[in-house]
């Protein structure tokens, strides 16, 4: 009998199934999905690719077939991480995502997504070898293209952006709006690619004697010539293998237009807007979470040749067995930094499931009331009730990048959309929202639109409300009137607001209720930067670092 047709018998066997494969009816959930793009011959045993690292160090053992992509997946049944391979290039990338996304097989619905994978990089940010968090995916491939032999004099190039004439120049900016309009560029969730920097920024990485005579080479780049090092930086998505000194300032340039001057090129790959694009629709069906999706990219070769060689020699040096002399200490540093990720979601699954690692707050690092600002005196009402964790699934609660678990429970797509000058909006939405003693801070933010808020259950809620002439109001929404507690409070749009509650009062948790009008879009809220809130409202210095990012 062919061997891979043992596979679903041995996962019937894992997961306590009948002996049919078609009688499975429990979707297996995945924890992590570690994503890479090519492998050079066999999973084990010989040159390694990007995905052999990964099956062996996360024991990715049980492989199951996936014929609506380019290669088998394989998974660890034990910790809930799946490996796919998705085959090089944007079209098999997002074919792979898209498919893997639908599979009725597996739960993916609150499953994080680490693409893993070797780049080029910019000498003028890192050297070979460096491990690279992106925050922007940037597409190269969507343009408009003259043959360098026909450019007009004064043009830099002869590539420029969809719908305009003339190519971009260093310090343009894309007009307000335009983000990913397109597909042109894709911003993940800044939150969470800075939890995984601060958890990997000090991983020490391999470094090999070719990396030291190939770096030494770039000596007008000081960055080139270090040892392989953690940073963030953006990703250039591009179909075509590109190199030299003036496709790198193409990169920047484009990279500085498309993210209004916001991102940095650093690393040029093929696949990630693809990748990520499949990743949007999925979560619009409610099968991923576009929130919970990394990209890290680690250095295999310059983006540019070293100086007094010419780009086609370059890339002539670099073909063959002799080049690409950062590859090992590449696919080497995707794993070690990205295995921490994956291992700490892992370890903490039962936070991170329903919370963003940098909402929930495991036991050891949970916030005392020693460490919270002063907050006025509350008084809860004593009474059986329920725990967080009931709560949480009870209502199908999800982690929210202001802190805390929300969810959405309204929209008033019944009704036609008004105008705004952000756009076409809802006339109404509704959530829950809960703040709990794992995750209880909701950090400072700013809405557009008014939200009225209303209190349900569990401990008294402190918000901290700061209006545009810097006034301070703290309100306390509670369940007892007669305490001072408001179980009803409007915010009007444009104030900034924070809450919190204590980690030792009787519920262990808060939760409340917002109506939003116009209704709710990310696009209309404002996370506080803990720096420009400093300099607008420098009298509430100590609120402002404990309740801010």
């Amino acid at each position: 009998m062919n061997a891979k047709l043992l596979i679903p018998l041995c996962l019937l066997f894992f997961w306590g199934c009948s002996e049919k494969p078609e009688q499975i009816n429990t979707k297996i959930e995945i924890k992590v999905v570690v994503v890479n793009m090519f492998e050079i011959g066999e999973d084990q045993g010989d040159k390694p690719g990007e995905f052999q690292l990964w099956k062996a160090g996360q024991e990715l053992n049980t492989c199951l077939p996936f014929d609506t992509s380019f290669h088998e997946i394989c998974i660890n049944p034990k910790t809930g991480v799946m490996g796919i391979v998705t085959g090089m290039g944007t079209a098999r990338a997002t074919a792979a995502i898209m498919a893997l996304g639908l599979d009725p097989r597996f739960d993916l619905t609150h499953a994080y997504w680490l693409v893993a994978g070797i780049a080029g990089v910019d000498p003028a940010d890192a050297s070979i070898g460096s491990a690279v968090w992106a925050t922007y995916l940037v597409d190269g491939d969507l343009a408009h293209e003259i043959d360098a032999r026909e450019i007009p004099k004064n043009w830099a190039s002869g590539y420029f952006p969809l719908f305009a004439n003339a190519p971009v120049s260093n310090g343009t900016t894309a007009p307000e709006g335009s983000l990913s309009k397109n597909g042109e560029v894709y911003k993940l969730d800044e939150h969470l690619v800075d939890w995984a920097y601060e958890l990997t920024k000090d991983i020490p990485l391999n470094d090999y004697a070719s990396m030291h005579e190939l770096r030494s080479q770039y000596t007008q780049y000081p960055n080139a010539q270090k040892p392989p090092f953690v940073l963030k930086g953006d990703q250039m998505a591009a179909s075509t293998f590109w190199h030299g000194d003036k496709l790198n300032q193409w990169a920047n340039d484009w990279t500085h237009y498309w993210t209004q001057g916001k991102g940095n090129f650093v690393t040029s790959g093929m696949e990630d807007t693809g990748s990520y694009q499949a990743i949007t629709y999925l979560d619009k069906a409610n099968k991923a979470d576009k929130q919970r999706f990394l990209v890290l990219r680690t250095a295999s070769n310059y983006a540019t040749p070293p100086t007094g060689i010419s780009a086609s020699q370059n890339l002539t040096n670099e073909s063959g067995e002799a080049g690409f002399a950062g590859m090992r200490s590449s696919l080497e540093s995707a794993y070690l930094v990205g295995s921490k990720v994956v291992d700490t979601i892992v370890a903490n699954w039962d936070q991170y499931k329903s919370a963003l690692p940098y909402t929930a707050l495991t036991p050891s690092q949970k916030v005392g009331t020693r460490n919270l600002p002063p907050q006025p005196e509350t008084t809860t009402l004593k009474s059986t009730h329920l725990t967080t964790e009931q709560l949480v699934k009870a209502l199908g609660l999800e982690g929210h990048v202001e802190g805390g678990y929300f969810k959405q429970t309204f929209k008033a797509s019944h009704r036609p959309k008004i105008s705004t000058d952000s756009g076409l909006r809802s006339l109404m939405t509704s959530i829950f929202y809960l703040l709990s003693a794992e995750s209880p801070i909701g950090h400072f933010h700013m809405n557009q639109s008014d939200i009225m808020h209303y209190f349900h259950a569990g401990d008294p809620i402190t918000y901290y409300l700061l209006h545009p002439d810097g006034a301070l109001e703290t309100v306390i929404m509670g369940p007892d009137p007669t305490k001072g507690h408001k179980m009803q409070m409007m915010v009007k749009g444009g104030i900034w607001k924070a809450s919190i509650i204590p980690t030792d009062e009787e519920y262990g948790y808060g939760l409340i209720g917002e109506a939003v009008a116009p209704g709710f879009e990310y696009e209309d809220m404002q996370l506080g930067e803990t720096q420009k809130l400093l300099a607008k409202f420098p009298k509430h210095a100590e609120l402002i670092k404990m309740l801010s990012r």
